[in-house]
């Protein structure tokens, strides 16, 4: 049997980290097994999905690299809804409820002030045939709810192992809403059964809704899935992810000039039993990818971690493999441009502060002007190669007895107008003679 798995964001928000990582696992799982990986949008609440939201999870997915294929709407399907629900609806277990947003939040404080289970009471199952009309002559429009028939369900989830779930203990679940609109937990489970979905990997969060949608899926059909519940990724204060938060929006990451191969080597290895390394590019990660190696506790993302990562990307890079790239930032950046400078540099576009201080002529002030004024004097003629620093610097220190950071460090401030940087070997032949001079006399 094929495996297909699949991605189902909501189009509401920017994905962050926590949902490209389930997206990344969902597709990993479906790479590494030859199978299927579809890309569902969920966008049946037509009031929060906004179309740019559905172009940006596209944009982001194929920036990463992550590709599906098979992609369709949850909006387009209202009519198949609609025929599973009059379908569950025949066979009872769909059943109208007319009690308004207060009154059931009033049943629920009643039910917490007793003591009791705080779950919907069915009292919607013993209405009479008046009171229905009753309601519908008031204006009332009903939801609908699933009527659960199973006590317990259990599952061998493959990263939990045995799950248990008390269905007791919760509510039969609305699956329609009054405006007619379905759920989250009807549609999906239509969905699953529709387009043969072999594995549904997701957050644990959606443990207790795995339950009902197993329940709901034999009402239609019969649970061929296997489902998987992982830990999710939580900020490195240890507070939820959230779409609100633009700071792991991959759309920010992305304005930041961070690689997607940094992104992906991140989130295949946190909340794994795996150390977290930069890959050498997907191909790796799809043949190195173990959904047993997940763990149940959750990763914290550390934004450091993925500079980190990020900064080793930038140094791997040859010139050749970005060469469009630094063309666009400065056609002046050549190879030998890069090869003395990537190692200073974070994000691949940060080289733009370096072409500044290479091609800019802007005087560098100096507090040591004496001592620039000699070495100026002992200065080499060109052409430079990579032993004219050691002799430029050779004569200064005879003349004047300084070493160390008193010999270097004012040399580098008044060429450059840093304390850091590449070795100064290098980059004095980046800047020549002539700018040099131009810069400190200017």
């Amino acid at each position: 049997m094929t495996t297909i798995t699949r991605f189902a964001p909501s189009p509401t928000g920017l994905l962050h980290l926590g949902n490209i990582r389930t997206a990344l696992i969902n597709w990993l799982y479906a790479k590494n097994s030859g199978g299927k990986f579809i890309l569902r949008i969920d966008d049946t609440d037509q009031e929060r999905s906004k179309d740019e939201y559905i172009s940006q999870i596209k944009y982001d997915l194929e920036w990463l690299g992550i590709d599906y294929d098979e992609t369709f709407n949850q909006s387009s399907r209202f009519e198949r809804y609609k025929e599973q629900f009059e379908k569950l609806k025949s066979d009872g277990r769909i059943y109208a409820c007319y009690e308004t947003p207060e009154e059931l939040e009033r049943k629920r404080k009643l039910q917490m002030a007793a003591g009791g289970k705080q779950v919907y009471d069915r009292s919607a199952l013993k209405l009479t045939e008046q009171q229905i009309k009753d309601y519908e002559n008031d204006g009332r429009k009903p939801h609908w709810r699933f009527l659960l028939q199973t006590e317990r369900m259990k599952w061998n989830d493959l990263l939990k192992g045995e799950i248990d779930i008390d269905l007791t203990s919760l509510s039969d679940p609305v699956l329609f809403r009054e405006d007619g609109v379905p759920l989250y937990t009807f549609s999906s489970a239509v969905d699953d059964v529709d387009y043969n979905i072999t594995n549904v990997i997701r957050g644990d969060d959606h443990t207790s809704n795995t339950a009902v949608q197993i329940e709901i899926i034999n009402a239609l059909d019969e649970n061929k899935i296997s489902f998987a519940h992982h830990a999710l990724l939580k900020a490195s204060t240890g507070d939820k992810l959230s779409k609100r938060d633009n700071v792991i929006s991959i759309d920010s990451f992305r304005k930041d000039n961070i690689e997607p191969i940094s992104i992906l080597s991140l989130l295949a290895t946190i909340g794994t039993s795996n150390s977290i390394e930069l890959k050498s590019g997907i191909k790796q990660i799809i043949d190195e990818f173990k959904l047993e190696t997940i763990s149940t506790s959750p990763g914290r993302i550390e934004i450091d971690v993925l500079k980190a990562l990020n900064k080793k990307q930038v140094q791997k890079f040859d010139y050749e493999e970005i060469q469009s790239r630094l063309t666009e930032i400065d056609e002046n950046v050549d190879k030998k441009f890069w090869d003395t400078i990537k190692g200073n540099l974070e994000t691949v576009e940060e080289i733009s502060s370096w072409t500044d201080i290479v091609f800019n002529s802007k005087p560098a002030e100096s507090d040591d002007k004496d001592y620039i004024k000699l070495a100026l004097e002992l200065m080499p003629e060109e052409p430079w190669d990579d032993d004219t620093w050691t002799t430029w610097t050779n004569a200064i220190k005879e003349k004047t007895g300084r070493k160390g950071k008193e010999l270097f460090l004012p040399l580098r401030v008044a060429f450059t107008g840093l304390t850091h940087g590449p070795e100064m070997k290098l980059l004095i032949q980046l800047i020549g003679r002539d700018k040099i001079v131009e810069r400190i006399q200017t």
